[in-house]
């Protein structure tokens, strides 16, 4: 961080991005491919493929959020270090309007199939939930769903319109504005986050809470939003479009992957012994369900590739500095990442399928085409947007006052 807001002196040229054909044909074949496995995943198990889709979207939902985060903190901490790789989470936060549209129509849709509380027959012979309806109704569940990430998204395109209006006036003012912006919006995105995740999350299992959920999805969030920002940025230096990156800047990311999937696992752990030595029957079910015989492995797994594995391969000062290590961590951490959202869907949903006298494919794990058809398809919609987005503006913010120490970055 630094103090210094004097305007770069280093002249530089414009870097614009250009979707190759080839990857805008891998995005829309999966989003072709993807859509088709769903829609006759949907026609055999709907329960299996609503909750399919529901990982999918909660997913590359979240890894637009944590992009969004990472950008709002490089704007309130002055991160000058940031500036020169800040317009590839830009336009990966640009998708949170698009993920608005997913999780609509997944939580609307698929609702019956997710949600136990959304079916009156069952609320009334249900005394807890009954309690729990003024909140977990329908209307309520959708209006707030809309309204929190539609926030969000309004919040996030004031930033990235004012970073990218000031390419073209160079205007210090615009930076002043986004950091006011990017308060509220870490203010806002804070407290709604932990409502948004118990609606879409913690209320598939609704006699189940943890006072932790909330900062567990936002440490999940953060570390899977800068191991796609990673990917991004080592392809677009290899391919030649952000020639002022270097190892340097890998380093600081390389950084941020081992603290926040560290994190992650200290909540991931504080959230687990603290239900566990409790031993609450209201808390301590969530954990029985996915220590089951066939939830066991994963859930075990998790732990070891979102943070076992990225702590000891990141510890060393080289890895953190050395582009192939990082991408094949950032790849581990993503998948870890989905791992999680999973784990977190389809025991709760499984269980609700098994009451309801809809489950044909036995109690899990499950992985198949619903699976496969719900994530391709929302993998190419989020490629599309974040694409697109990418090459609506210069790589590089030619007039950004701390350009300049991003530049000279060194450590």
């Amino acid at each position: 961080m630094s103090a210094h807001t004097e305007p770069a002196e280093d002249v530089l040229q414009p870097t614009t991005f250009t979707m190759p054909a080839k990857l805008r044909a891998l995005a829309l074949g999966l989003l072709v491919g993807g859509g088709a496995l769903f829609a006759y995943a949907l026609s055999s198990e709907a329960w299996r493929a609503w909750s399919a889709g529901l990982v999918a979207a909660y997913y590359f939902l979240s890894i637009a959020l944590g992009a969004s985060v990472i950008v709002a903190i490089m704007h309130v901490t002055k991160a000058g270090w940031g500036v020169v790789i800040r317009r590839v989470p830009e336009a990966m936060m640009a998708y949170l309007p698009v993920a608005l549209l997913t999780m609509l129509a997944v939580c609307g849709f698929g609702m019956k199939s997710l949600y136990e509380w959304s079916h009156p027959d069952i609320v009334a012979e249900d005394h807890l939930l009954q309690h729990k309806a003024v909140l977990l109704n329908p209307t309520g569940f959708l209006t707030r769903l809309v309204v929190i990430i539609g926030v969000w998204s309004l919040l996030t395109f004031f930033i990235r319109k004012r970073s990218i209006t000031q390419d073209s006036d160079g205007d210090v003012k615009h930076t002043q504005r986004n950091l006011l912006f990017s308060v509220i919006y870490i203010i806002f995105m804070g407290m709604t986050l932990t409502l948004g995740a118990l609606d879409w999350l913690m209320s598939l299992e609704p006699h189940w809470f943890s006072t932790m959920f909330g900062v567990y999805q936002f440490s999940g969030a953060h570390a899977a939003g800068m191991a796609a920002i990673l990917l991004i940025t080592v392809a677009l230096m290899k391919a030649g479009l952000l020639p002022h990156v270097n190892e340097n800047h890998l380093h600081d990311i390389g950084k941020f992957m081992f603290g926040l999937s560290t994190f992650w696992a200290y909540i991931w752990i504080g959230q687990f012994l603290l239900i566990w030595y409790a031993n609450i029957p209201e808390e301590t079910g969530y954990f029985i369900i996915r220590q089951d015989t066939g939830w066991l492995c994963l859930w075990a797994t998790n732990l070891l590739i979102n943070w076992t594995i990225p702590f000891f391969v990141l510890l060393p000062r080289p890895n953190k500095r050395n582009p192939k290590i990082l991408v094949a961590v950032a790849i581990l951490m993503l998948c870890g990442h989905w791992l999680d959202v999973y784990l977190q869907v389809l025991p709760a949903t499984s269980h609700f399928a098994a009451e309801m006298g809809t489950l044909t494919s036995g109690r899990g794990p499950y992985f198949g085409l619903p699976e496969i058809g719900a994530t391709a398809a929302v993998a190419g919609l989020f490629l599309l947007t974040v694409m697109t987005f990418l090459g609506k503006a210069s790589l590089l913010p030619a007039k950004d006052p701390y350009l300049s120490e991003s530049l000279h970055h060194h450590q």
